[in-house]
């Protein structure tokens, strides 16, 4: 399996002036994972997004399933991968997300089993965007 293309969508500002990131890988095999920056506010916002545009080819022709070999390529090859801080870092993450995406609909498996297995049967919420209401 190769990855054939990734989108990548910079959101209309909402309350607050909060602006996701968001990525969607797509495969050969028809299969796609969407992935988000979790920088979403100030000027990391601006700048999460365009690192994503300048990884983003580095992925093209890879094998979605080999997500240490994608993470060690975008960290060592991109310009500001040594030395990293959170906007290479967001960046990376986002398409990290879109791989694990990816990965269980391959398996057709939940994350959780993927990732080892089931640890507890409840799991207390937590609330961390109250005030976007």
């Amino acid at each position: 399996m190769k990855i054939t293309k990734i989108d990548l969508l910079y959101s209309d500002p909402v309350k607050d002036n909060w602006r996701p990131s968001f990525c969607r890988i797509y495969t050969d095999r028809g299969i796609y994972g969407d992935g988000e920056v979790a920088l979403s506010y100030g000027g990391a916002k601006e700048a999460a997004f365009i690192e994503m545009k300048e990884l983003a080819p580095m992925l093209i022709g890879m094998n979605p399933l080999e997500h240490e070999v994608i993470w060690q390529k975008l960290y060592r090859n991109s310009f500001f991968g040594k030395n990293a801080g959170p906007v290479i870092f967001g960046a990376i993450s986002a398409f990290d997300i879109a791989l694990w995406d990816i990965k269980g609909k391959y398996y057709q498996a939940p994350l959780w089993e993927l990732l080892g297995g089931k640890q507890r049967d409840h799991l207390k919420a937590y609330a961390s965007q109250l005030q976007m209401g």
